[in-house]
């Protein structure tokens, strides 16, 4: 052990941590609670905001984990620290945190992986039709048949146009796949934002109507902020092509979902791929369950069973600076901007 380790060994600290959930993604694996003990013998992780255990003052100045409210930040007075076990921050501003006096870190990079895995498979399935030999499944007539009323819409990705909405580390890396499957792919992203890559066409979110209107297959991995809330609504939806998919693992609250059914039902766009919803989960009660041309799944776009390797590597390396008072060297820090 070296001096600098030995150092930080020695440090104590107390972690009020919400991880101890019964799903995977939000449950702390043994593994790393081990490990944590073993690197910081003095830090202590202490369980809040979970089913059972009741909020009271405690002497944290770390908060790790995905619910933290503005309740749950009263009772930490020491309260120095928050890492987001997730990739969006947006419940800071959802209940009016105070984070003047806090350093934000987040999850950035955990789910990048998965995320482009979960598009490629939307863009993909939607594009051969697999939605529609699984409904064909379900009633026992998958065969070509009856495969066959769906023949104009079965696609190849080849020279296809792929928009993606929101232009970051998971469009970034989804672009490669786009390029490697042979589309053309155009972006929507921040003003003044350089690229690495060479585009059709860069637009604005203020243009999003325009940007929809060459798109085939149209990719949301928009965050919900007071900019993009509802963007995707029944202008944008009218302004599809009637062959276009539109795709989103990004947030439910981006779009309006009574025009994004009206859309679906009235033939605006020939399907969608669904990961997320205004309402979570998904209620009994909504028509997407039953259309033939959506595909769904429970918004689970980022989970991988690589997920907490990379939380892992994030973490420690963020205590480790932490506990030794190089904040500045923690990776993620989100900017009050972000």
């Amino acid at each position: 052990m070296t001096k600098l380790e030995k150092h930080i060994s020695e440090k104590k600290a107390v972690i009020v941590c919400d991880l101890f959930l019964e799903q995977k993604l939000y449950l702390l694996p043994n593994w790393l609670k081990d490990k944590i003990s073993i690197l910081f013998p003095n830090v202590e992780i202490q369980p809040i905001n979970v089913p059972g255990i009741l909020i009271e003052d405690s002497e944290a100045e770390i908060y790790w984990g995905n619910r933290v409210t503005s309740e749950v930040v009263s009772c930490l007075p020491k309260l120095k620290w928050i890492h987001f076990g997730s990739v969006g921050t947006n419940r800071l501003h959802d209940y009016s945190i105070n984070i003047s006096d806090l350093w934000i870190t987040s999850s950035k990079g955990t789910v990048v992986p998965s995320m482009v895995t979960s598009a490629t498979a939307f863009i993909t399935g939607l594009a051969r039709g697999i939605h529609r030999a699984e409904m064909l499944r379900q009633k026992g007539k998958m065969d070509r048949e009856h495969f066959d009323q769906y023949f104009s819409e079965i696609q190849e990705c080849s020279g296809q146009n792929c928009l993606i909405v929101g232009y970051g580390d998971v469009g970034n890396k989804l672009v490669d796949v786009c390029i490697a499957l042979g589309m053309n792919v155009s972006i929507v992203q921040k003003p003044n934002k350089k690229n690495i890559h060479k585009f059709d066409a860069v637009f604005q979110l203020d243009d999003l109507s325009s940007a929809v209107s060459n798109a085939d297959y149209i990719v949301n991995l928009l965050p919900y902020n007071v900019e993009t809330k509802l963007v995707f609504n029944k202008s944008v939806f009218k302004s599809m092509q009637k062959h276009s998919f539109f795709i989103n693992i990004g947030r439910g609250e981006t779009v309006d979902e009574l025009s994004l059914i009206t859309a679906l039902n009235e033939g605006w766009i020939a399907g969608a791929g669904l990961d997320v919803f205004s309402n979570e989960p998904l209620t009994p009660f909504s028509p997407l369950w039953s259309m033939g041309n959506v595909m769904l799944t429970p918004h689970v776009a980022g989970l991988s069973s690589e997920y907490w390797i990379r939380q892992s590597d994030i973490f420690i390396h963020n205590l480790s600076c932490w506990l030794e008072g190089s904040k500045d060297d923690m990776k993620n820090i989100v900017s009050m901007s972000d």
